[in-house]
């Protein structure tokens, strides 16, 4: 009978060291993380996408479509200034009617805070002029500002 080998004593080794696996998982790992987030991000976009989409089409039908012209406050004296911009306690809007129908809004939205009156009609292709008293100070910028008319329809817009 022949003799067995005896055992090495520094077995060779082969394959991936501890130190490159690592590496590798941690960059598998990221890669899969962002294939996951940039979905994510794609899927919000189109969601926001989407329902702009859904406004602006339910506003072209209604054949009622409106944009901001300007957006002015008239400064005043109690008020302080935001950012270099002078606030004051009346905010003049104006909108530009460029839909098939008229617009006769009944009531304006400043943020969350609505602005109920009698207010004039703006013809098709005519610019409506619209005095608010606000009775606190605003400034003109970064405001939600949303149109309403006595049925309902109503058209948001950002300045």
């Amino acid at each position: 009978m022949g003799r067995l080998p005896l055992p090495s004593h520094h077995p060779s080794r082969r394959g991936v060291s501890e130190l490159y696996a690592s590496v590798l998982m941690v960059g598998v790992t990221i890669s899969l993380g962002s294939i996951v987030v940039a979905a994510a991000l794609g899927s919000i976009g189109q969601a926001q996408e989407g329902s702009s989409l859904g406004a602006s089409l339910e506003e072209s039908a209604s054949g009622r479509e409106l944009s901001l012209a300007y957006a002015a406050v008239l400064s005043s004296g109690s008020c302080p200034a935001y950012m270099g911009v002078t606030e004051g306690t009346a905010m003049t809007l104006a909108f530009f009617d460029y839909g098939a129908v008229g617009f006769t809004p009944v009531e304006f939205m400043i943020n969350s805070t609505t602005y109920p009156g009698n207010y004039s009609a703006i013809s098709p292709g005519t610019i409506g002029q619209y005095a608010i008293s606000l009775g606190t100070c605003a400034h003109p910028t970064g405001q939600t500002l949303t149109a309403v008319d006595a049925e309902g329809d109503g058209v948001q817009v950002e300045s």
